[in-house]
């Protein structure tokens, strides 16, 4: 690489004759000194530079603009709130980004999966089949024998009702005992747990239309390991939002520990909705709620009307036009993020 240095005062028109020139002389590998690295741009392409803002990235130097990371990818530096990227991420499998400009992939929610990398959306667990942590890969897990789940993105299945069993995994429901009216064990795993004449079975095993399990009836078997929905939701004051609230155990696999009651109009760190631990930058989580105390660059922000409102960015950033975000001020003038195709 050859680095050659000016002396003086350029003008921009002068500028790309003699980068021509000196390519033709030297070589495609030539770095100006005095123009903007990688991660970073200016009108000219020339210091003083703005480092690119998180969620964009510039892999060249002397650059005029950067670029955005595309959906399923993420762009964050070393700089001050992930700024100064020079180049994107995939997103691993387990985690997404929705939309370009993301500075961080968010993780697939309980009753979804991302599979493989550069996922753009969660997938809901299919009938059959659920998942109760964030952040599942290839599949959701299938229910086991005794059990069924009928709706789509399910966290948890249920138990077969007394006069029904399942001897099969991933159903979306069970089967009713060959002698109708036949009673079984809660979550009997085979006809032979059916009594052989009618004894007060249950005539229907189904799920509510708000998605609780059904009573089951009859007295619980051990073998099955089903996943009941266990964690109580109450119903909150209006004008709140039940968010859950997620833990992780001792070998960093993830759990629901319960549900709160959130003010999501004017919550900071979960405006518009439940942001969670999906919204590391201030981006909306998939909820549509954001951290607004997690804006890159705000120094006085708060939520109204479920809006983060940003009120004071730090020195060389200001307010974008809706006061969502800050952006960063060149020359006087606020520096606009473009979009290279």
């Amino acid at each position: 690489m050859v680095v050659f240095t000016f002396r003086g005062r350029m003008s921009r028109s002068t500028i790309p004759a003699i980068l021509v020139a000196l390519a033709l002389a030297s070589g495609p590998s030539i770095v100006v000194a005095g123009s903007c690295p990688p991660g970073s741009f200016s009108l000219e392409g020339l210091t003083p530079c703005t480092l690119c803002a998180p969620g964009f990235f510039q892999p060249n130097a002397g650059q005029t603009s950067c670029i955005a990371a595309q959906a399923g990818w993420s762009a964050a530096g070393s700089g001050p709130g992930g700024s100064g990227a020079t180049h994107q991420t995939v997103c691993k499998e387990g985690t997404y980004t929705a939309k370009a400009g993301s500075a961080a992939c968010a993780t697939c929610p309980p009753g979804s999966y991302c599979n493989g990398e550069g996922s753009t959306s969660p997938t809901p667990c299919p009938p059959g089949y659920f998942s109760d942590t964030p952040g599942a890969g290839q599949m959701c897990t299938p229910c086991p024998k005794g059990t069924f789940q009928a709706d789509r993105g399910a966290t948890s299945c249920c138990l077969c009702c007394s006069g029904f069993y399942n001897d099969q995994t991933a159903q979306p429901h069970c089967a009713q005992c060959p002698v109708s009216g036949a009673s079984s064990l809660a979550g009997a795993t085979a006809s032979t747990q059916c009594s052989s004449k009618p004894n007060g079975g249950l005539s229907s095993c189904t799920e509510s239309s708000a998605g609780t399990c059904p009573n089951t009836g009859g007295s619980p078997t051990h073998a099955p390991a089903a996943r009941r929905r266990n964690v109580r939701r109450d119903v909150c004051p209006r004008g709140t939002r039940s968010c859950p609230l997620y833990g992780a155990a001792s070998g960093g696999r993830g759990f629901l520990r319960g549900y709160e009651c959130v003010d999501v109009q004017n919550a900071l760190e979960s405006c518009g909705g439940c942001a969670l631990n999906e919204s590391p930058f201030g981006e909306p989580s998939a909820d549509g709620g954001r951290d607004c105390s997690a804006i890159p660059f705000a120094d006085d922000v708060g939520c109204r009307k479920g809006r983060c409102v940003v009120e004071k960015c730090r020195d060389g950033y200001v307010p974008t036009a809706d006061r969502g975000s800050c952006v960063a001020q060149a020359e006087g003038q606020t520096a606009m993020w473009r979009v290279q195709h």
